[in-house]
């Protein structure tokens, strides 16, 4: 059985493009991944550079999950903008924008993943 990985995404997003880094590696088991909310929450507070957060379902789903709605809604709304979801399956990847704790999730036309955990996301 596969792990799941998380990672927070930081960047800044230029009109329909999001440009970030992939950091803070977390893992998990097959379902669910505990990660450090706090360090997310500081790092948006002191620098407002989260972008959203990247994580896989191994075997499963290009696309959220019924919790990953729940929580990128509630983690949009908390931070006050719109946040990426980035999820690496089997198919590949994909990326969705969340606008606030009502929104649904909104699949973009693009993203890529290049070295150094740099992704690149187009609206």
């Amino acid at each position: 059985m596969e792990v799941e990985q998380a990672m927070a995404c930081i960047g800044d997003r230029r009109g329909p493009v999001w440009h970030g880094r992939l950091v803070r590696r977390w893992k998990g088991s097959f379902s669910s991944v505990e990660f450090d909310w706090g360090w997310a929450m500081r790092r948006e507070e002191e620098k407002g550079d989260v972008l959203g957060f990247y994580h896989t379902h191994p075997g499963g789903l290009e696309r959220p999950s019924a919790r990953d709605v729940r929580t990128m809604q509630a983690w949009s709304s908390c931070f006050g903008k719109p946040l990426l979801c980035i999820i690496r399956c089997d198919k590949g990847l994909t990326a969705f924008v969340f606008r606030g704790d009502r929104s649904e999730p909104v699949q973009l036309g693009t993203v890529e993943l290049f070295p150094r955990n740099v992704i690149v996301a187009v609206e």
